[in-house]
């Protein structure tokens, strides 16, 4: 394992894409939060639809930064496609393979990537929140709902995960960048076509609803329509990722397995 993990760094440390990939994310993360809290507070009106609170409060906080953080986790997906296809198209992994390593050493180190990629980001979303948090709060209840952190977490996974194993697929850097983005409405526009309750089994819908829109339960609670919506409890929808996510390895480790690298 530490010579996977020698091997990857060894190839990421010098790759300029993944410093300003990842610089962007780390400013655009808080800026948005002041960005959105500044909005707030200038629009009463919006602020009552959501919340009566501070979303800079704790334990408010964790709710509004895993959601507004779930956005700018395409930059990181993207960074995955990139670094992935980049791979294929250099013909990294079989040169890794020609100096030594076996065929699963590369591929699990591929994996390695994406779990430490996911571990970054929610390291960093909790950081952020705990320091805005301690700054921004009168509320020292810190810890309540920090559960949603690892929620983020799970998400991240999984969004990766689907990241890696779109790249596997479309090889071509540009066109799987380009394709992977326009998933994402894709998929919206079919899931509601199709059913909205069907929708909800989708798995970019899936990691979506584990860091929803904050107050969302307590909105729809109140609507007219809120006894007719179809929800998946946080187990469903813990189970559902968790499928997504090894469904996503298992089906990219067989074509990796069978691929001529």
């Amino acid at each position: 394992m530490r010579n996977i993990i020698a091997l990857e760094y060894a190839k990421l440390r010098k790759f300029q894409t993944l410093k300003i990939l990842f610089a962007v994310y780390m400013l655009i993360v808080p800026s948005w939060m002041y960005f959105m809290n500044f909005f707030f507070q200038h629009e009463p009106d919006l602020k009552m639809i959501f919340t009566q609170d501070n979303p800079l409060d704790f334990p408010h906080i964790w709710s509004f930064i895993t959601f507004s953080a779930s956005f700018f986790n395409i930059l990181l997906a993207v960074l995955v496609v990139i670094i992935t296809t980049n791979d294929i198209q250099y013909k990294t992994m079989r040169q890794n393979i020609i100096e030594g390593s076996t065929k699963h050493q590369v591929i699990l180190g591929k994996f390695v990537f994406v779990v430490f990629l996911s571990t970054i980001a929610t390291l960093y979303t909790f950081l952020c929140g705990l320091v805005i948090g301690l700054i921004e709060s009168s509320n020292t209840d810190i810890f309540e709902n920090i559960h949603l952190i690892a929620l983020y977490f799970v998400q991240t996974i999984g969004y990766f995960s689907f990241a890696f194993l779109f790249a596997i697929l479309v090889k071509r850097p540009a066109i799987a960048i380009v394709t992977f983005i326009l998933y994402f409405p894709v998929e919206s526009i079919v899931g509601n076509i199709i059913s909205k309750q069907m929708y909800t089994f989708f798995p970019l819908k899936v990691y979506a609803d584990l860091t929803p829109i904050p107050f969302f339960k307590a909105i729809l609670n109140s609507s007219e329509k809120g006894a007719n919506a179809f929800i998946l409890s946080l187990n469903e929808q813990l189970l559902l990722a968790g499928f997504y996510v090894v469904l996503c390895f298992a089906i990219t480790y067989f074509i990796l397995r069978r691929r001529d690298l």
